[in-house]
């Protein structure tokens, strides 16, 4: 029977909760978290694990072991992360606890315990590599310092596209009428964006016009998505690179809605890896991080702390 097991997968577009046991699966939804420091503390993350959790309704005693792989961990502090931990436990009973860059969650979803890289790209992105206990983390630094070929870069080239065309710079005219369909005139957008609750989700909403307007035949918006996944293909060799040699067996996968993007995104990707380590294997995810989450609770007793990437409550 698979042991019971509450899994988190906190982005930050989208929170989503699942109870796993014998019996089948319950999940749930809420909305995204913010990165801590970036205007959120830790109780507000334990308030959205909390309310994406509360959807899974009664919970079985005792609380199965959680594993929860949040967006923007590497900005948590370990008081932010203890905090975090004496909420849930206070809220929910949770004595079992681990909480990881969804970066890990990801790796576990996609790869299992296969030796190599995932990247996983949403709003931000981040890659993680694993070989046998040692683990290594690339980027994940957050949208203003770098997250490349993220959602949030993507939604940012493609509105830069879109404003130069308004000014009259080289642009793209697609991408200024797609701009104004979801944001209005161009002359407001500024403050659309910066006037949103969160203004790098806003940014990265554009991410999917950027798509759809590039698989209609525009060369700029297809520009963008070349970039993404060239950028996301190294972002995959660098994580692997601080842990194989170039002949070592390893596999990289990937995983996000940026990859919804398809070939468009996902060819540069891959081209990227072949080139730069032609022996190393491009797998389909098997799973996402969702499921990474419900791995993650099941084997935290033999993953070792890390930080930036893995901490386990005491």
């Amino acid at each position: 029977m698979t042991p019971a097991a509450l899994a988190v997968d906190a982005g930050q577009t989208e929170t989503r909760a699942a109870l796993t046991d014998g019996r089948g699966l319950v999940s749930a939804r809420a909305g995204g978290v913010l990165r801590l420091g970036a205007g959120a503390g830790a109780d507000d993350v334990a308030a959205t694990l909390l309310e994406a959790l509360a959807g899974l309704g009664t919970l079985p005693e005792p609380v199965p072991p959680a594993g929860v792989g949040l967006s923007g961990f590497e900005a948590a502090t370990e008081s932010d992360l203890r905090r975090v931990s004496a909420l849930l436990r206070r809220e929910l009973g949770i004595e079992r606890l681990a909480i990881a860059s969804d970066g890990l969650t990801s790796l576990l979803g996609a790869l299992g315990d296969r030796p190599g890289a995932v990247v996983a790209a949403g709003t931000g992105a981040v890659c993680v590599a694993r070989k046998g206990d040692r683990m290594a983390k690339v980027d994940g630094w957050g949208s203003l310092l770098s997250d490349a070929g993220s959602g949030f870069a993507i939604g940012r080239a493609g509105l830069d596209a879109a404003l130069r065309h308004a000014d009259g710079r080289p642009g793209s005219a697609a991408l200024l009428a797609a701009a104004e369909r979801r944001f209005g005139p161009a002359t407001g957008l500024p403050q659309r964006v910066h006037g949103a609750p969160v203004p790098t989700r806003e940014v990265a909403s554009f991410a999917a016009d950027v798509a759809r307007v590039s698989a209609a035949g525009d060369d700029v918006a297809a520009a963008i998505l070349r970039e993404a996944g060239r950028e996301l293909g190294v972002s995959a060799c660098a994580a692997l690179g601080r842990l194989f040699a170039p002949g070592d067996d390893a596999a990289v996968s990937y995983t996000g809605r940026v990859f919804q993007a398809g070939p468009l995104l996902l060819e540069p990707f891959m081209k990227q890896v072949r080139i730069r380590r032609p022996r190393t294997e491009i797998v389909p995810p098997a799973g996402d991080s969702l499921s990474g989450a419900a791995l993650l609770a099941e084997r935290a007793d033999a993953l070792h702390e890390e930080p930036g990437i893995l901490w386990k409550a005491a």
